[in-house]
């Protein structure tokens, strides 16, 4: 049985959870006070000292993904390690055989002296192993601390570790990011133009039957790892592939690079554009450049950059409610369809919902939904998914590599709660004139009752 499929231990998640609330409530108080959360990140020390070839051949490849050198970023990372790993030349550690090797792609990671660090100098301590959550010497810089231990908590590592490269850029490179995401968006509209039919595309079972169908009048949206399925993608020929998810397709795991190789194919044969969160973009420019003239990044709220309040408020909270939906009623409105003078989403808990459905909904009058099949009652797991259309022989490396991630997930509560705001997100489209239609099976409600009427095939 695998960390995704094992048992849910509700008390300890909520242990677990209230520990991580606290303490991230504390960080962001004491950046209230010190006035500089918006700081740009030059500096970044990992904590505690490193002491083994394994965990620092780990640390080292994960920061060689989430903190690459570029021509935007001048961020340099050290590594404190005890006196036997000073000389190690980092090309030779060899990273955990679940993550694909970045080792040696940058030159701006060192190896420090555990002696001589100074944390006082780091604009930002990733801490690396929780045990070291309480020491004097972490205390002392709390407000520069961010957890990026695997084992933490739920989101906290796979959040924090791939946000933290936009935190390195300055507000002209970060301007000329958003500037390159409207830009593109501009693009993206000029090839929905005169397309009243939206088709968003899931990759739930039922997504093998999308073939029975014609799109060629509408404006077609894919997402994850349909990527996989070229037969499938030459049929539908989307103009929009979305992603999100922060350890599926932002991480140094083996399964998130295979997916990354196939995005890049999908773009090169299908000229598609690509959405990410906004924070992402710089991430992906820096390992991909040949993005540029294809990636959007959207504005997207952020579970860990809420106030102080709203922390406490959430840590009081019981464990099942999804962390995403919590931070809706302080992020502008609750629903948004984008446009240009509005550019970005509300909070949600799934692609389909945070992406797919609102880009659509922004231009087109039907929207139908194949492949969104949701949650069986008797699954063990978040949903199923088509095979034709999922990285099944990888999935472990995600456990692997984010444990916590799924150690904490409450498939039960989170699906409720994303079947709530997923009704919420159709009704509100409905009272601007939009209609809605499932062309296959689901057992999400808001799907469900809303079937497609019989059509041409």
């Amino acid at each position: 049985m695998s960390i995704a499929t094992a048992p849910r231990h509700r008390s300890k998640i909520y242990v677990r959870k209230a520990v991580a609330y606290a303490y991230c409530g504390a960080i962001q108080l004491l950046k209230l006070m010190g006035g500089d959360a918006a700081k740009v990140v030059r500096c970044v020390i990992y904590y505690p000292v490193v002491s083994d070839a394994a965990t620092l051949a780990d640390l080292v490849n994960r920061a060689s993904w989430y903190l690459p050198q570029s021509e935007f970023s001048q961020v340099e990372v050290s590594i404190p390690v005890s006196k036997e790993f000073l000389s190690a030349d980092l090309k030779t550690l060899v990273p955990p055989a679940s993550q694909f090797n970045y080792i040696g792609r940058s030159n701006n990671i060192h190896l420090v002296d555990q002696r001589v660090v100074d944390l006082s100098q780091a604009d930002v301590i990733l801490l690396w192993n929780k045990t070291s959550m309480l020491e004097p010497r972490i205390l002392r810089h709390l407000a520069t601390v961010s957890v990026v231990d695997p084992l933490f908590y739920g989101t906290v590592e796979g959040t924090m570790a791939r946000k933290m490269y936009s935190r390195t850029l300055d507000s002209r490179q970060k301007e000329r990011f958003s500037a390159l995401s409207k830009a593109n968006y501009r693009s993206l509209l000029g090839t929905a133009a005169g397309c009243k039919e939206g088709y968003v595309f899931g990759t739930g079972p039922t997504i093998e039957r999308a073939e029975e169908f014609n799109y060629d009048l509408g404006f077609k949206v894919v997402c994850n790892t349909i990527v996989k399925n070229k037969t499938l993608l030459r049929h539908i020929q989307p103009q929009l592939l979305a992603f999100i998810d922060p350890v599926f397709f932002f991480s140094p795991c083996r399964y998130a690079a295979e997916f990354r190789r196939m995005v890049l194919d999908t773009v090169r044969e299908f000229h598609c554009y690509i959405m990410v969160p906004d924070y992402n973009v710089p991430l992906l420019m820096a390992h991909y450049p040949e993005l540029e003239s294809y990636i959007i990044g959207m504005p997207v709220p952020d579970i860990w950059d809420m106030s102080l309040w709203e922390l406490v408020g959430m840590a009081l909270r019981r464990p099942g409610k999804m962390e995403w939906t919590d931070k809706i009623a302080g992020h502008k409105d609750k629903y948004n369809f984008p446009s240009e003078s509005k550019f970005y989403v509300a909070a949600s808990t799934s692609i389909l919902t945070q992406f797919m459905l609102p880009i659509v909904s922004s231009f087109c009058e039907k929207i139908y939904v194949i492949g969104a099949d949701g949650r069986k009652p008797d699954e063990n797991y978040y949903w199923t998914h088509s095979s034709a259309s999922q990285l099944g022989d990888l999935m472990q490396t995600i456990f692997d590599t984010h444990p916590s991630f799924f150690r904490d997930a409450l498939y039960v509560d989170q699906y409720e709660e994303y079947c709530a705001f997923f009704e919420g997100l159709v009704e509100y489209g409905e009272s601007l004139g939009k209609r809605y239609y499932s062309l296959t099976p689901s057992y999400i409600p808001a799907l469900t009752k809303r079937p497609a009427p019989v059509r041409d095939k």
